[in-house]
């Protein structure tokens, strides 16, 4: 069976570079056969794309944060509504953070 390749695919040679480049840790997103590769938002990336938060349009923030992460592969993921739209459901996950606990004392 033969595998598919995904449009923006990246070799293991720049996934390896990018992990080295990026200690908080990269992702990528399939949808619609393509790749995006994405690193792992810190607060510089969340407060940028906060700023240009507007509640009337949800989707800016994404937007912004997609495209400060954005590493390489396939820019359709961020180009073509549809694949976007996807995208920024997992970009959503990556706001989540680590889980906390609240402690009273």
């Amino acid at each position: 069976m033969k595998e598919l390749i995904l449009t923006g695919s990246a070799s293991e040679a720049q996934i390896k570079e990018w992990k080295a480049k990026h200690k908080n840790g990269i992702y990528a997103v399939e949808v619609d056969g393509h790749v995006g590769y994405f690193k792992n938002p810190g607060r510089t990336e969340i407060n940028c794309a906060m700023s240009k938060a507007d509640r009337d349009k949800a989707l800016d923030l994404f937007e912004e944060l997609a495209n400060l992460t954005f590493i390489g592969g396939s820019e359709e993921v961020l180009k073509d509504d549809q694949m976007f739209i996807g995208v920024s459901q997992e970009i959503k996950v990556k706001l989540d953070g680590k889980k906390a606990k609240l402690v009273n004392l």
